[in-house]
């Protein structure tokens, strides 16, 4: 009985997902070439910096430039926490009207830019250490928090424009995404954190 019950849900999900995906096809591939031209843009960029071999650019660009920095789990889980929140609340304020999807489109990018950036500047600063962090850890875990700033984006985009054609107001249309949204990034923010903080470079040294 449970297996059947399981077996309908996720039925019913992949049914949901493929429904979300063909109804908004053209705004998530709008959002994934923004997020392509971002990602392509900090990499070059971060080779570019790499070769200036300028310590400033560190700061400007809010760059990791000591291993430790990484393996801070209450600094890390937190300033990361802080930040997709608020690009949660700019995204929405952007899909309230279409005129300012272009800045959410934008934000999104810059995420990207901020997530190839980063992880291409560990890596040729920190060399293998870099690649594990990096490639295996942050990587993987920043492209599922920035899958999931897309379909928030897009799925707030098209519900703005429901709730105005049917001229509804009902807060939790508004904030149950926002939750959803919120806690789906906070378990990938833990998942992150706690593996940075498990394959810290003294036990990676050790193995």
């Amino acid at each position: 009985m449970k297996s059947k019950r399981i077996t309908q849900n996720l039925y019913s999900l992949r049914y949901t997902a493929t429904e979300f995906f063909t109804q908004n096809r053209y705004k998530l591939i709008i959002c994934l070439l923004f997020c392509l031209v971002g990602l392509l843009t900090g990499i070059f960029t971060a080779i570019k910096l790499y070769n200036l071999g300028d310590s400033d650019v560190f700061e400007d660009f809010n760059l990791t430039y000591q291993l430790e920095d990484l393996e801070k789990f209450s600094q890390n889980f937190f300033g990361r926490l802080i930040s997709y929140e608020i690009v949660l609340v700019l995204l929405f304020v952007f899909s309230l009207n279409p005129i300012m999807y272009l800045f959410g489109w934008c934000l999104l990018a810059y995420r990207a830019f901020l997530i190839s950036i980063n992880c291409i500047m560990i890596i040729l600063v920190f060399s293998f250490n870099g690649i594990i962090k990096s490639l295996l850890i942050i990587l993987p875990c920043q492209i599922l928090m920035l899958i999931v700033l897309i379909a928030f984006f897009v799925f707030m985009c098209k519900q703005i424009r429901i709730n105005k054609y049917l001229k509804c107001k009902k807060f939790s249309n508004i904030l149950y995404p926002f939750l959803i949204a919120t806690l789906v990034l906070t378990l990938i923010n833990l998942v992150e954190t706690f593996l940075l903080f498990i394959f810290r470079s003294n036990v990676i040294l050790v193995i």
